[in-house]
């Protein structure tokens, strides 16, 4: 049986309410904010990162995914803001979409087209 992905979720939100991405075939870590983003990504070894942009921390989603983008060139990432102008913002720093937190579970599915393909 094939090992379901690993996402790494930088979100405030999705901490508490995990349940939002129930029964999606992936494994989920949550993290409230991404003030420690590339250490987190170095811990996880994530096949795909979700990105929100407010986080009330001390970096927003846009600074964390340019700081991911430099340390990992080739990372799949998805902004997950609730306001696309913010999802611009995320997909401008480098990231490879952008989808509304509130689509997110029925979107979900058509964001591991950016997982690298596995033998």
């Amino acid at each position: 049986m094939p090992k379901l992905p690993l996402v790494l979720v930088f979100d405030d939100d999705l901490v508490v309410h995990q349940d939002h991405l129930a029964g999606q075939p992936a494994r989920f870590v949550y993290v409230a904010h991404a003030d420690h983003c590339v250490a987190e990504v170095a811990t996880h070894r994530p096949d795909l990162v979700l990105m929100d942009f407010s986080m009330h921390a001390t970096l927003d989603g846009a600074e964390a995914v340019r700081l991911l983008r430099a340390a990992y060139p080739t990372l799949p990432i998805v902004g997950i803001s609730s306001d696309s102008r913010m999802n611009r913002l995320i997909i401008e720093a480098g990231a490879h979409d952008g989808v509304p937190k509130m689509m997110l579970p029925e979107r979900f599915r058509e964001l591991l087209h950016y997982l690298p393909s596995r033998p």
